[in-house]
């Protein structure tokens, strides 16, 4: 176990609302590589999240780029979209097929994500929620390395065989596929503005 007094904090010079407001999920990346460093500080600093019990029920699974067990994820990957594309027209199922191929193989950095259950349905709740901070922990440290975070819970995350593929347990629940990178781009989003959904009461 680590105590948290004695955690070595990564030095940068973004602040916390630097990373919040700054955050975004590119769909585009260069080819830099992503140095493996950056990913343990990431890692780092996703297992800080909130975990109601001490669970710790965050399991990671990291493709390293041009690995076979990169290219086996991504033939099932593939194969879910070929087969799930409601078109019946040969040509759009490939098309589409392709696409999320190379989703696959070409991003920089490929991490999947996954929550241990919990002895009875309150925890396991609990868990899957502990999860989602953990993979946010992670996307505002990826803006303190200069990189995105793209957290995907479609076609990439639902092939059958998936979970037995990367060696996760039967039972423990998907969480989302991370596509980690440098941004190619500076995607612009929107919100609605904070006193729209907030209600004091006195």
């Amino acid at each position: 176990m680590i105590n948290s007094s004695e955690v070595a904090v990564p030095s940068t010079q973004t602040s916390v609302y630097e990373a919040i407001f700054g955050r975004r999920m590119s769909k585009e990346f260069t080819d830099a590589d992503v140095p493996r460093e950056a990913l343990e500080r990431m890692f780092d600093a996703a297992i800080w999240a909130p975990n109601h019990r001490l669970t710790e029920p965050w399991r990671f699974f990291v493709l390293e780029k041009g690995s076979p067990a990169r290219e086996r994820i991504a033939d099932l990957v593939w194969q879910y979209a070929y087969d799930n594309v409601a078109s019946p027209n040969e040509t759009i199922k490939e098309h589409v097929a392709d696409n999320n191929r190379s989703r696959i193989t070409d991003a920089p950095a490929l991490v999947y994500a996954y929550s241990v259950p919990g002895p009875n349905e309150e925890t396991t709740h609990e868990n899957y929620a502990s999860v989602c901070c953990a993979i946010h922990n992670m996307a505002l440290a990826a803006v303190a390395e200069g990189l995105s975070l793209d957290w995907s819970t479609g076609t990439v995350t639902r092939p059958s065989k998936l979970a037995e593929t990367l060696g996760a347990e039967d039972d423990w629940a998907m969480v989302g596929a991370l596509f980690i990178g440098e941004p190619a781009d500076e995607p612009v989003s929107m919100r609605s503005a904070a006193p729209n959904i907030v209600s004091w009461l006195k």
